[in-house]
């Protein structure tokens, strides 16, 4: 329920008290109104027979005492019900007769009706007032539980929200992006605490990549002058070692350490070429074209090292459409992920490459039949220089990472069926790119 229908709410239940109240009162008014107009008639009505009882006393009762007439036209005039019209009617009747007998008993009749007038609108009166009593005390208890469930509705939909929002805002004012708001309902207090959320989560995610960029920002001068200051000797020493080796005969046992110092000097070298390349921007040149042709190159290119280890490798490409892709960088992507199926691989094993159109993406995803992933490094994967190999820099699925993304696209790891590791790498489908290869 919104704030406004709430407030819609409120109102009516007070005009609906309002109006209640008002009916009691105007009910009560008028009740006590008519009771002492009724009093009043028949106050007068006996006031009016007093002549005539005088004139009983005195024994003149005749249509010629002016008095006794007017007391009967009046009494006459105003009659309210039948049964005193019927009772007026004969005391008229007896006087104009002049029997004094027939008189008194009309009088007496007409006198008795008028005091049991009386007394009935004495005990209406009483009831009247028990009644008034009771509405009254209605009427306040009313009110004060209409004021107490009014109270109870602005702290529960106004109150504690605003609190529940203060106190949130005053928690992320701290630097605590990560805390939450958490109201019930679909209101408008409840959208703008998801609102604030949602913006918590942005900044959370803008603070991450300002600290991500800063951080890489300095690992990348740091990267820099690494580079520079070991490129240099290193090229000297890999040359004087090379130079070294060439001049050794053949069977020189010197050679071999001198092809080792060889050997470790393009491994730190590739291993510096990655770090710079991990600390940089990915930059691309994207076209249209087949993401299956890629993982056909790849493939080949793996099968000798694959065969050398007893690993066979099967490939299942389903028709794609074409993707906008940057063929080199995504050459590289898959290159080192089928290197870590292989290196997680046991001999005798399978690495499964497929490739399927799904979702409005192009799929693709390598199984390997390895021991798995710890679930205490999985979360690591995508970091620099998360590796357990002895000669890996593990900077491969983070390089692989930044392409992916960079490509609009998503690489996920997970758990295969049958055991080990499956890598799934997800790229949009573009009409931008349908229509340039078209």
């Amino acid at each position: 329920m919104t704030l406004r229908a709430r407030l819609t709410l409120v109102f009516l239940a007070g005009v609906e008290v309002t109006f209640l109240s008002a009916v009691a009162a105007y009910w009560g008014l008028q009740s006590w109104r008519l009771l002492t107009d009724d009093l009043t008639v028949i106050h007068e009505q006996s006031r009016r027979l007093a002549p005539v009882l005088d004139q009983l006393a005195a024994h003149r009762t005749t249509r010629e005492d002016g008095r006794v007439m007017d007391a009967l036209d009046g009494l006459r005039r105003n009659v309210q019900t039948l049964d005193e019209s019927e009772r007026v009617d004969a005391l008229v009747a007896a006087v104009d007769t002049g029997a004094a007998q027939r008189t008194r008993r009309a009088v007496w009749r007409l006198s008795r009706y008028y005091q049991d007038e009386q007394r009935r609108l004495r005990e209406r009166g009483a009831l009247l007032a028990r009644v008034s009593n009771g509405l009254l005390a209605a009427i306040v208890g009313l009110v004060v539980a209409s004021f107490l469930a009014f109270l109870a509705a602005i702290r529960a939909w106004f109150v504690e929200p605003v609190r529940a929002l203060e106190r949130a805002t005053e928690i992320m004012s701290t630097g605590d992006l990560g805390h939450r708001i958490t109201l019930s309902g679909d209101d408008e207090l409840a959208r703008l605490a998801v609102s604030i959320n949602r913006m918590a989560a942005s900044l959370a995610h803008i603070q991450t990549q300002l600290v991500t960029s800063e951080r890489f920002a300095l690992l990348g001068e740091l990267a820099a002058y690494v580079a520079h200051n070991i490129r240099n000797p290193l090229a000297s020493i890999r040359a004087t070692a090379q130079a070294e080796a060439i001049e050794l005969p053949a069977r020189d046992p010197r050679r071999d350490a001198l092809e080792d110092i060889v050997n470790a000097a393009d491994r730190l070298a590739a291993w510096v070429t990655d770090l710079l390349r991990s600390v940089s921007p990915v930059a691309l040149e994207r076209r249209p074209g087949s993401v299956n042709e890629v993982v056909a190159r790849c493939a080949e290119l793996a099968r000798p090292r694959l065969r050398a280890a007893g690993i066979e490798l099967e490939v299942a490409a389903d028709p794609t459409p074409p993707v906008s892709f940057d063929e080199v960088k995504l050459e590289q992507v898959v290159s080192a992920v089928l290197a870590n199926a292989t290196d997680a691989s046991p001999p005798g094993g399978r690495v499964a490459v497929s490739v399927e159109h799904d979702d409005g993406t192009v799929a693709l995803r390598v199984a390997d039949q390895g021991p798995g992933v710890p679930p205490a490094r999985r979360g690591r994967l995508f970091t620099p220089f998360a590796t357990n190999k002895a000669s890996g820099t593990g900077l491969g699925l983070w390089l692989s990472q930044k392409i992916v993304v960079a490509h609009g696209g998503t690489i996920t790891l997970r758990d295969g069926q049958r055991g080990g590791t499956t890598v799934e790498i997800r790229l949009p489908v573009t009409e931008e790119a349908r229509w340039r290869a078209s």
